[in-house]
């Protein structure tokens, strides 16, 4: 194989990696291709160059294989990304080999239709594969033939430029001149001496760049590798005490309710602004609506994490990370029974492991219940598994209730509350209004069979959930108010009505145990009975398909700082999002490098 074959195929995978950045990022700064593209396309080329040289054609097949492996996974990245604006990664297919493992193909078929039907209204990027797939063919066909079917695979990149919106990328025009320039000259068989000028030169080269970093900062790389986060400073932080777990202060309010049961529910993918109570158009949720009215409550409660099971992990545990002792495990201590209820199934993703660390004594979740429960069936089904399961006494009990029909592809169980359209925020308030009528009949259930007596009653939700604001949708993809703002109150005939000005998931443990008089273990949170809380929060979007986050912020006083390392921006705004302003320059990095060290010092990153 001969040096301008190598770069013919390098400027061809420049034009299939360029293009299909163009598609993921369309709109955006960062749809132009990078430094990484070029180096990424040359080093595919080169691989399959040197494979070719080392085992012949089997090689040059397996390094084929390899390549094509690549480009299908940027293929199929893009389409994901423009669809959730979450990148996917390793994690993302054994997420899903996992649940058909678990015979539930309809947790994950909904992710394949909906990037499927992305690709029916992309038919352009749907073709895609199929020039790529001829280029690799190329190099297995007679030598004579080559030049021609080189220049065909050019021709059908050009067709396809021309039919999609990566047209309007001058480099990708480029690369199919370059492409067809080196064509008909591709084939010419290499002097002797050159095969050998190759391995020296480009095994040291790889590597460097390798080293360098180099390789990233393209389409490629970034499907494939981590994310480099901006570096923090050199010098040690004077606030790095700030981000260290404490023991929580007694409030005013401790031991008010000495002994009481509490349940704690917890909605899925619920944010604040998806009620009637805070926008107009949003969900209308009567049962929530009579525990505002006479609770505790937040206007701001901060959800760190907008993803599920670090949500859990916030929660039970009052830290960013489950490290020692839960405050489940003091509720454990101090004689209450403590259980979680959920019509999800917890070996998925590994929330029964989360719940188990956390020291819950009895799990009823969709396992326990049959395999086909939903949280429409929850409140009788769940009851009747709650009396069979707990411990015997009249201990307190803290229950725990997760429900999950709000989670996509929002189920809607009922037809009477199929009252919106087919849209995906219809669906999902739908789905929402549905779920206020389950938590009143769970309630109602839970009085009624004798499980709960009394009760102290925290709604919250585990995350929000985005629907285009900022550009991104679902959750664990960044964080914004959509994701991160979500509701909370806290209601018992002992308590005041109030408001207070802000809260977060690593509070809400904290406060339970300081009304029911139970000393709470180390916490990064504390009771919002506590007025002088600092406002300082580190936020980070979770890893749902990658080993690291790829959005994470800091809340400090009013101002909010959020990083997308995806997308290469970097936002100042408040807690609401409103009139968020791009930094750059000086501001940017230092920014970037105080909610980096933040996230560093917590160990998240």
């Amino acid at each position: 194989m001969g040096t301008l074959a190598i770069l013919y195929d390098a400027a061809v995978a420049f034009v299939i990696l360029a293009a299909s950045r163009a598609v993921k990022f369309a709109g955006q700064a960062t749809a132009r291709p990078a430094l990484g593209d070029a180096l990424w396309a040359a080093a595919l080329a080169a691989g399959a160059a040197l494979a070719e040289l080392a085992g012949g054609p089997a090689g040059r097949a397996a390094a084929s294989a390899v390549v094509l492996a690549v480009l299908v996974t940027v293929w199929i990245g893009a389409a994901i990304w423009r669809v959730f604006t979450v990148e996917v990664g390793r994690l993302a297919f054994d997420g899903m080999a996992q649940s058909r493992a678990f015979r539930e193909p309809a947790e994950v078929d909904w992710v394949r239709d909906w990037t499927l039907a992305f690709y029916r209204d992309h038919p352009g990027f749907a073709l895609l594969p199929l020039p790529a797939i001829g280029w690799l063919a190329v190099p297995f066909l007679p030598l004579q033939v080559q030049g021609p079917a080189r220049i065909a695979v050019v021709a059908a990149l050009v067709v396809w430029l021309a039919m999609t919106s990566a047209r309007t990328r001058a480099s990708c025009w480029l690369g199919c001149a370059l492409a067809a320039a080196l064509a008909p000259a591709a084939p010419t068989p290499p002097p002797q001496w050159w095969h050998l000028a190759t391995v020296l030169a480009l095994l040291p080269a790889g590597r460097l760049l390798r080293r360098c970093g180099l390789l990233r900062g393209s389409i490629a790389g970034d499907c494939l590798l981590p994310r480099p986060w901006p570096a923090p400073p050199r010098t040690r932080s004077p606030a790095a005490t700030a981000w260290q777990a404490r023991p929580p202060r007694r409030s005013p309010y401790a031991g008010a309710l000495p002994g009481h049961d509490v349940l704690l529910i917890t909605l899925e993918s619920v944010g604040r602004d998806h009620l009637a109570r805070f926008t107009p158009d949003g969900a209308r949720t009567p049962f929530l609506d009579a525990l505002y009215a006479h609770a505790v409550v937040s206007p701001r409660h901060v959800a760190p994490s907008p993803l599920t099971t670090n949500a859990h992990v916030l929660l039970a545990h009052g830290r960013y990370r489950a490290d020692g002792e839960s405050q489940v495990h003091r509720l454990n201590a101090a004689g209450y029974r403590t259980a979680y209820l959920t019509s999800a199934r917890t070996s998925y993703y590994g929330l029964g492991d989360i719940l188990a660390g956390a020291g819950y004594r009895t799990l009823v979740d969709r396992s326990r219940l049959g395999g086909h429960i939903t949280d429409r069936e929850l409140p009788e089904a769940g009851a009747d598994a709650l009396l069979a399961d707990l411990p015997a006494g009249r201990a307190p009990l803290f229950l725990h209730v997760h429900t999950t029909d709000t989670h996509v592809p929002y189920r809607v169980r009922d037809p009477r509350f199929r009252r919106r359209g087919d849209g995906r925020r219809d669906r999902f308030l739908d789905a929402l209004e549905e779920a206020d009528d389950n938590l009143r009949r769970l309630h109602e259930t839970l009085m009624e069979r004798g499980v709960l007596r009394d009760p102290l009653i925290v709604v919250t939700a585990d995350h929000g959930e985005s629907f285009g604001h900022l550009g991104y949708h679902f959750h664990a993809t960044a964080v914004t108010a959509e994701q991160t703002l979500v509701p909370l109150a806290i209601a018992h005939p002992a308590l005041p009505a109030a408001q207070i000005s802000w809260s977060s998931h690593l509070d809400v443990l904290p406060t339970i145990l300081d009304l029911t008089g139970v000393a709470a273990a180390p916490s990064h949170g504390e009771s919002l009975f506590h007025l002088d809380r600092p406002q300082r929060l580190a936020l980070w979007g979770g890893h749902p398909m990658r080993r690291s986050t790829s959005c994470y912020g800091l809340i400090d006083g009013e101002r909010k700082l959020m990083i997308d390392l995806v997308t290469e921006r970097c936002f100042a705004s408040d807690w609401e999002d409103r009139s968020p302003r791009p930094l750059h320059g000086p501001e940017r990095r230092h920014a970037a490098q105080s909610a980096t060290t933040a996230l560093r010092r917590l160990g998240l990153d």
